[in-house]
């Protein structure tokens, strides 16, 4: 109790108030944070008897402004420091004005200043997707993101996400973010490829530039395709062409992105054997024609290849061109004719084995020559 005397005969006491907790409290603050500061009088006849608080710093009263912000509840009375830089680290005193009889002391603050204390990181947490599937991450950091006002972002590898849609150029999987009531963080993802697999950061920036990452090391296992669907081919160079046809209309609502002809392995075109290897199509469907058959030249496995958004499609041929039997299935030539008024000759043969007719179209051939070649 505090006393002191109003008049030479009369004695009175008068109540001295101390703010409530400690008298001298110390406070830390992160740099670049909001600081608050709370001074609270209990038992205090009236809230009202406190007239104003008068907040001071290095023996400098704080003006409301641009860095300083003053507020009140009941007897209450409260100082924000916006923005806390190092300059801001010392002792705070608040200083209460009151009417009537009681008395209140200050209230004392040492303020120390510094870089936020972040917690350990998790460990970093494996996410396994499948190509063309979905896959959400969520971080929950609400407490200290609403406390410190953290910027929150994401990063793919280490580089900030800044596609509007796709995760990065290289790749087609989409993402979108959002929080949520509870105030974690989302990233969700769609439309996942192979492309797409890799290391995901959910990023908090602190006003002292720290940053506190949590980590998802996202697997995307790729989806293999059906077997190839297969064709056994075989064909005598006698029958001098073959055609194979491929249609792909049965993949047309799968999406087909591109196709094409292989030959054992080798992308195949109408520059690949020109005028013995043909390509065309007819809207769904492709067909390659070899001509001049030669069982070296076109035996081998073709393929019809339609590229689907996540896989290919293949339908193959394992064509095995047989050598010509005519040699054995016809006598031998007959003599050269002699040379007629436009200048040519001629020689024949006859085929002697049995379904000639039936397997060459005909039974006898003829070969035609320039009376100049040197046959």
């Amino acid at each position: 109790m505090r006393m002191f005397f109003l008049a030479s005969l009369a004695v009175v006491t008068a109540l001295l108030v101390l703010p409530s907790g400690a008298q001298t409290q110390s406070r830390f603050f992160p740099l670049g944070t909001d600081a608050t500061l709370e001074c609270t009088w209990d038992n205090v006849e009236d809230p009202d008897n406190i007239e104003l608080v008068k907040w001071t710093f290095k023996g400098k009263r704080l003006r409301e402004g641009n860095r300083y912000e003053y507020s009140s509840e009941g007897t209450t009375h409260r100082l924000l420091i916006k923005n806390v830089q190092k300059k801001d680290k010392g002792t705070y005193y608040c200083t209460p004005k009151v009417s009537g009889d009681q008395e209140l002391a200050a209230g004392q603050f040492i303020v120390s200043v510094g870089k936020a204390k972040l917690p350990n990181a998790p460990d970093p947490r494996e996410i396994n997707l499948s190509e063309g599937g979905t896959g959400s991450l969520n971080c929950n950091y609400a407490e200290a993101k609403e406390r410190y006002g953290l910027k929150q972002y994401w990063t793919y590898n280490g580089e900030k996400i800044k596609s509007e849609t796709q995760v990065h150029k290289g790749s087609r999987t989409q993402y979108r973010t959002y929080s949520d009531e509870q105030g974690r963080d989302w990233l969700v993802l769609s439309e996942v490829d192979v492309e797409g697999a890799g290391t995901y950061k959910c990023n908090y920036k602190y006003p002292d530039k720290q940053i506190f990452s949590m980590q998802f090391d996202v697997n995307v296992s790729e989806v293999r395709g059906p077997a190839d669907v297969i064709r056994n081919v075989t064909v005598n160079e006698d029958r001098y062409t073959q055609s194979l046809s491929c249609d792909l209309s049965a993949l047309a609502e799968a999406g087909i992105t591109s196709y094409r002809w292989e030959k054992d392995g080798e992308v195949v075109s109408n520059e690949t054997d020109p005028g013995r290897i043909i390509l065309t199509e007819n809207g769904m469907q492709k067909t390659l024609e070899i001509d001049d058959l030669n069982s070296e030249d076109h035996s081998g496995v073709y393929r019809c290849i339609a590229e689907l958004p996540y896989y290919p499609v293949a339908l193959r041929f394992n064509v095995v061109v047989e050598p010509s039997r005519k040699e054995r299935d016809f006598a031998p030539w007959s003599q050269w004719s002699t040379c007629d008024r436009q200048g040519k000759r001629y020689r024949f043969r006859t085929c002697i084995a049995e379904g000639c007719s039936d397997y060459y179209g005909f039974v006898y051939e003829v070969e035609t020559a320039m009376c100049s070649e040197n046959m």
